[in-house]
């Protein structure tokens, strides 16, 4: 795996900041200048530098030895199958014996390994025990969701989704306040409409307008969100949901991202065919009405559960996409994949003001990213407000090695590097709420088998460096 590669001399904002990493992180030219400032004598023999740890030794040993084990599993077709058809069974079952909340045994295992792994707790100390964790490693914060959500077979709501709306959306706000509550200033929500209950799933499907009941909720979330400093991040969902989840997010970014601040984003899959058209008729708008436009670019996770034609044919193409799309938002200029021209016929109009978060694990793209990042801070070019974010419980490499980069240092948060800060996603709920979000999380790992197995050999390599070595 090639290092991530951070130039050392930043102008403007930029920090100028030194450090010597394993050949896995950060690698940087010693200066040829001595402490005096002038030039150092080659011939004479210069003090050893010290080795620093690995960025993986920033993971504590009960993690990391958890995250080998869901690793190890997740990266072997062989283990990994029948622990997906154990899991939906979990998801499905209609019998107590294989359901969570009636069997104590089975709730216990669940909750030690998968759910630790991926999901935040069930309670709130669980909550902010595991945020504090995350920070003490070095991350600049969580992006926290609430797990309640409805997912139907292969991108089709059942015609009999009934209920009490006005039940199902009051415990929603509940769920969601709380979990606004639950986090710090300057961290992220994540939030499904979905979770609303079956009435909103189906005006969604309808592509109706919000009803009463779903906009006094997501204004009270919006303005608690507000207040607190915390973003709001409305996760993607299904195709037969998606449009309307789009149109009712714009409609919160219309409202809430004024004067240069992001409160609202909404989540675009490069893996769908659609994303670029929807993302250029987003931005135009945003750009024509003066808002910001808050995007978290992930590249889709529900290819298990909706219709195959609606993605790109290879992961190559969604891979470019994805990139060719950052490049554009980071640039603040259109290109190839995300134009105006065509649609209207008219002069490509001016983008407008972005806030960004890149959800990705591909190690490409962040590299793309910090290239297009510090070659701006070089420049003296214009940067728009980005962070990065991973899954927790995935990516620990990537996401140690962005630490030890300088995104989670006191001076990147203060805007004097070029790098940006991290975050973890997580989800936090009951273990039974929780089971549709962890088997889309290890239906993922299918979709990433390579990629799943060099993250396990980065995790045995630090496992082995910790080893008591024989004498």
């Amino acid at each position: 795996m090639r290092p991530l590669w951070i130039p050392s001399r930043y102008r403007n904002q930029c920090l100028h900041q030194t450090s010597h990493t394993q050949s896995s992180t950060l690698v940087e030219a010693t200066s040829i200048y001595n402490t005096s400032g002038q030039p150092s004598d080659t011939r004479v023999p210069q003090p050893p530098i010290a080795p620093t740890l690995p960025p993986l030794s920033l993971l504590a040993l009960p993690t990391l030895l958890r995250s080998y084990l869901i690793t190890a599993i997740s990266s072997s077709p062989i283990l990994l199958t029948p622990s997906l058809w154990f899991l939906s069974l979990l998801v499905r079952s209609k019998f107590p014996f294989f359901q969570v909340e009636h069997n104590r045994f089975l709730h216990y295992i669940v909750k030690k390994t998968i759910y630790a792994q991926f999901c935040a707790g069930e309670t709130p100390s669980e909550v902010q025990r595991t945020a504090t964790e995350l920070r003490k490693t070095g991350y600049e914060g969580i992006v926290l969701n609430y797990a309640k959500e409805i997912v139907f077979d292969k991108g089709a709501p059942p015609e009999n989704l009934g209920s009490d709306e006005a039940k199902d959306v009051e415990a929603w706000r509940q769920g969601m306040l709380k979990t606004v509550g639950l986090v710090s200033r300057g961290d992220c929500v994540a939030l499904k409409f979905s979770g609303a209950g079956p009435s909103i799933v189906k005006r969604l499907t309808g592509k109706l307008p919000p009803s009463a009941a779903i906009r006094q909720a997501t204004t009270a979330i919006c303005e608690h969100a507000q207040k607190s400093g915390i973003k709001l991040l409305f996760d993607a969902e299904q195709n037969a949901v998606q449009p309307g989840i789009d149109q009712w997010t714009l409609d919160l970014q219309r409202k809430y991202n004024r004067d240069g601040v992001a409160v609202v984003y909404g989540t675009y899959q490069a893996y769908a065919i659609s994303t670029p058209k929807t993302l250029v008729r987003h931005l135009t708008i945003a750009q024509q009405e003066g808002f910001t436009l808050g995007i978290k670019l992930v590249r889709g996770a529900y290819m298990a559960s909706d219709p195959r034609h609606l993605f790109w044919a290879t992961k190559a193409e969604t891979d470019r996409v994805y990139d060719r799309i950052a490049e554009a938002l980071m640039r603040k200029e259109w290109n190839e994949t995300l134009s105006p021209v065509g649609e209207k016929g008219e002069t490509q109009p001016a983008l407008p003001d972005i806030s960004l978060v890149l959800a990705t694990h591909n190690h490409q793209s962040v590299r793309n990213a910090l290239r297009i990042r510090q070659e701006q801070c070089r420049k003296g070019e214009e940067q728009i407000d980005i962070a990065y974010a991973q899954l927790m419980g995935m990516a620990d490499d990537l996401g140690t090695e962005l630490i030890v980069a300088g995104t989670g240092s006191p001076e990147s948060r203060q805007g004097k590097t070029g790098t940006s800060k991290t975050f973890k996603y997580t989800a936090w709920g009951s273990v039974r709420e929780c089971l549709t979000y962890l088997l889309r999380r290890a239906e993922e790992n299918k979709e990433s088998l390579g990629r799943t197995r060099i993250g396990r050999l980065a995790l045995g390599k630090e496992l082995q460096r910790r080893l008591p070595r024989k004498t």
